[in-house]
């Protein structure tokens, strides 16, 4: 008994370093990010110079240049079109969605949408992704350094004009209300790029949705590309919204634990093709495997993705970090998330929060940095690094099996 107590000890301060580490790493490479889009940061034209007289090293990591001083730090506009007959001021594209697949998506906490976007949407997508890629912006730079994916961007609707016309204009505002049985309103309080997710994450529940409740938050995925055969199938836990067990900060999670092996034999696993939704609640649980080598080679996996929240939702004070609520609102616990940091896109924009929008009066500011740094050592915000840090695969391939074969030697699993 004494020895597993110390064991159990021992992991305990592990992890707790862990969380402290992740924190501290966190705060630098955000402050080093926020402080260096600043205009008036000393020395960016000294160092900008150097690099012109090619006294600078580049750094790349997987073809991407990830040294501060190479990224641009202004709002983006690539330039391109919206598809044949869309315009600025064209409602949010219709799609149909069933009676059928709203009840999937109640009763198994997931559904796979098949054909969201039509050839004309999908190209234009791929085009602002291939642009935002070729000029990375600098609040992809934690990301991108950390290898977790060739390219990542969260919020990239405050940075890039085209995103942002893309969640206005294309039918993925009519898909998630419907699927959310909205009345009056679905808006969104953050969206992800992400592109080639080298190391897969293990099972996990989101917990970045910006500043919104789980119940009140409806999360998405659409995809640029095919699955490849061999990899790379996001896998969801049947019904685990319903679990009682995971706590709220909680990121990854054991299949063995609390109530999951209710749902540990249930797998779903999805296959979808270029232009497909998956739609699911914030709470399920689910993972994705990259390719073991842990790159992706000549493949792509390019995916925008998010969180929106249904109707009159409110604003939520998680007391943590959230990396998606940096903006120079105002906004206090329980008030209504009506503003342009978490825009309305269906069923259709409001007028003055596209103009605060393109008028460049949204995004990331100092009062939202402050309020991030004021989160960043709390008890909450620790436990989500903590858990978080186990996200990610850093442990070879055949240990990693072994870990999960318990729980799913006995799985189901049905391609859908």
């Amino acid at each position: 008994v004494r020895i597993a107590f110390l064991r159990s000890k021992q992991r305990a301060m592990k992890s707790a370093r862990a969380s402290v580490v992740c924190a501290v790493v966190a705060c630098a490479v955000l402050c080093r990010a926020f402080v260096q889009q600043q205009p008036s940061f000393a020395g960016r034209q000294q160092l900008d110079q150097q690099h012109v007289d090619g006294r600078r090293p580049k750094t790349v990591v997987r073809g991407i240049d990830v040294n501060a001083w190479e990224y641009v730090y202004e709002r983006q506009d690539p330039g391109v079109p919206l598809p044949a007959g869309v315009s600025d001021d064209s409602d949010p594209e219709p799609f149909r969605i069933t009676a059928e697949q709203v009840e999937t998506l109640k009763r198994d906490g997931v559904v796979h949408i098949k054909g969201v976007l039509s050839p004309e949407w999908l190209e234009h997508l791929r085009s602002l992704t291939e642009y935002q890629v070729s000029n990375p912006h600098i609040w992809a730079s934690p990301g991108v350094a950390s290898g977790l994916y060739d390219y990542v961007q969260r919020n990239v609707w405050t940075t890039n004009d085209g995103f942002m016309r893309f969640l206005y204009h294309s039918p993925v505002s009519n898909v998630l209300a419907q699927l959310g049985e909205a009345r009056d309103s679905v808006r969104l309080t953050t969206d992800l790029l992400m592109v080639n997710p080298n190391k897969g994450f293990k099972w996990h529940q989101d917990n970045q949705n910006g500043p919104v409740s789980f119940d009140d938050a409806l999360r998405w995925w659409v995809t640029m590309d095919d699955t490849p055969r061999d990899y790379g199938a996001p896998v969801y836990l049947r019904r685990s919204h319903e679990n009682d067990s995971v706590d709220e900060d909680a990121v990854f999670v054991q299949l063995d634990q609390g109530d999951l092996p209710n749902y540990a034999d249930d797998l779903l696993e999805f296959r979808p093709k270029a232009g497909d939704m998956i739609v699911w609640h914030a709470r399920t649980i689910h993972k994705i495997d990259g390719p073991e080598s842990q790159d992706w080679g000549d493949r792509k996996r390019r995916v925008l993705g998010g969180t929106v929240a249904i109707d009159d939702a409110k604003y939520k004070d998680k007391k943590k970090v959230e990396f998606a609520d940096m903006g120079r609102h105002s906004l206090k616990d329980g008030d209504s998330l009506a503003d342009p940091h978490f825009p309305r896109i269906w069923p259709r924009p409001v007028a003055e929060e596209r103009v605060a929008r393109f008028d460049g009066r949204v995004g990331r500011s100092l009062p939202g940095f402050a309020r991030m740094l004021g989160a960043m050592f709390s008890y909450k915000t620790l436990q989500q690094f903590s858990s978080w840090g186990n996200v990610v695969k850093i442990q070879p391939p055949a240990e990693d099996e072994a870990q999960g074969a318990a729980a799913q030697s006995a799985a189901a699993v049905r391609s859908r």
